[in-house]
């Protein structure tokens, strides 16, 4: 996470702000630049080359929107995939649970519990030191349940039916990482973030500037076209944040489970 640590810090107003502010800048100084130029020289041919440069550079811009986009849109998929996934392997390890012998059954269903409602939160009001509190303590339930697996061994437990409880353990503690590097470490690399900034301010300068020389065409169109592309990369950078923003993973799966298990009786 501290590769991304400086973007990410801030907030998706700070991103969306920030990025009106540039659009507006640059949308500015091209007009400026333009009019400037424009006064000066009346030359169609200028213009007709000029049009080409901008509609070039705003078919780059639309090709990296549309390419961090789908970064972004795949990986929201996955986080969702991957808390399914992880429903199904904490459920399945809960009932293989019936295979360990009764102290140790008890003590798994218990810890099972509490793992469940260290996953059931919801990520836009929790902070980064109780997100850490709760990582750790998960972390924690792993190496519990999996010193239960000892503990079978170490009295003979038959080693069909210990499989049958350690193999979605293994699975549960596995989707555990992976849902932590997915939500959290991979995360659109600054330096595209800076091309795609660098690029759309180039976009919306060569927008201006052929506003200014021409001397023609709407500046409110223009204007909402600017306007539009900062919405886009607002859309990016929620997507690209698992806990942020309006986009985000809906955990009601994981807390149907937990009242599931919380309600099941340990009669055995």
């Amino acid at each position: 996470m501290t590769k991304f640590a400086a973007f990410s810090s801030i907030s998706l107003t700070g991103v969306y702000f920030a990025s009106i502010l540039l659009v507006l800048v640059a949308l500015a100084c091209g007009y400026l630049v333009g009019r400037g130029i424009g006064r000066r020289r009346k030359a169609r041919g200028e213009d007709a080359s000029m049009g080409s440069a901008v509609a070039a550079t705003l078919g780059l811009l639309a090709f990296m929107l549309a390419l961090t986009f789908n970064m972004t849109a795949d990986r929201f998929g996955q986080r969702k995939a991957m808390l399914l996934d992880e429903v199904n392997a904490i459920g399945t390890t809960f009932l293989r649970t019936d295979f360990l012998n009764a102290d140790n059954r008890a003590r798994a269903r218990e810890l099972l519990r509490e793992y469940v409602s260290l996953r059931s939160f919801d990520p836009r009001a929790m902070t980064a030191d109780d997100f850490r509190r709760d990582i750790l303590r998960s972390e924690q339930v792993h190496r519990a349940l999996w010193a239960l697996v000892e503990r079978e061994i170490a009295v003979g437990t038959d080693a069909n039916r210990l499989r049958a409880f350690y193999e979605p353990l293994n699975q549960l503690i596995d989707l555990h990482t992976t849902r932590v590097q997915v939500g959290l470490a991979y995360q659109v690399p600054v330096p595209i973030w800076a091309a795609l900034y660098a690029i759309s301010a180039l976009a919306v300068f060569g927008i201006g500037f052929q506003l200014g020389v021409s001397g023609s065409g709407s500046k409110l169109v223009a204007l909402a076209m600017a306007m539009a592309f900062s919405l886009v990369i607002l859309l990016i950078a929620d997507l690209d944040r698992a806990g942020e923003g309006m986009l985000v993973v809906d955990q009601a799966p994981m807390k149907e489970l937990g009242e599931q298990l919380r309600s099941r009786p340990d009669d055995r």
